[in-house]
C-alpha cells in the first residue's frame, strides 16, 4: 500500500518539478506582460494549495498530523517574517539592479531549499516503504 501512495506523490512532485522548471523557462523569455500575468496565476495558486494543505491538516483524524500541522504555522510564520524583513531591508536601498540581484539570489537559495525539501521527502518515502517492508517479513516470520 505504501508503495502505491508514494508513487503517487512522487508522481505528484515529478510534475509540480517540470512544470516550475516550464515556468522558469517562459519567465526568461516571457514579456513582461506575460510574466506578470503568470505571476499573478502562480500567487492564486499557492494560495489555493496552501489552503488545501491546511484543511488536510485540520480534517485529519491521524495523531502525527497535529505537530505536522504545528510545525507548518510555526514556518510559515517564520517565512512570512523573513520576507517582512527581507522588504524593509530592500525599501532602504536605491537602484533596482542590485534590488534585482538580491531577488535572484533569494530565489536561488529557495530552489536550493526545495530541493532539499523533496530529498527529505524522498527519504522518508523511503523509509516508510522499509518499515513496511520490515513489517510484512516479521508478520510472514510469525506465521
Amino acid at each position: 500500500m505504501a508503495h502505491e501512495i508514494l508513487s503517487v506523490k512522487l508522481y505528484e512532485l515529478e510534475e509540480q518539478l517540470s512544470r516550475l522548471s516550464g515556468r522558469i523557462h517562459l519567465s526568461e523569455t516571457a514579456g513582461h506582460d506575460q510574466l506578470r500575468q503568470e505571476i499573478r496565476a502562480l500567487s492564486k495558486e499557492c494560495e489555493e494549495t496552501e489552503w488545501t494543505l491546511w484543511e488536510k491538516l485540520r480534517l485529519s483524524r491521524a495523531e502525527v498530523v497535529a505537530p505536522l500541522a504545528r510545525t507548518y504555522g510555526a514556518i510559515e510564520q517564520l517565512i512570512q517574517k523573513t520576507k517582512s524583513e527581507l522588504e524593509t531591508q530592500a525599501a532602504g536601498r536605491e537602484g533596482g539592479e542590485a534590488a534585482a540581484e538580491e531577488k535572484i539570489l533569494l530565489a536561488e537559495y529557495a530552489l536550493d531549499f526545495a530541493l532539499e525539501a523533496a530529498n527529505r521527502a524522498l527519504l522518508l518515502s523511503m523509509e516508510a516503504i522499509d518499515a513496511q517492508l520490515t513489517s510484512q517479513e516479521q508478520e510472514r516470520s510469525l506465521s
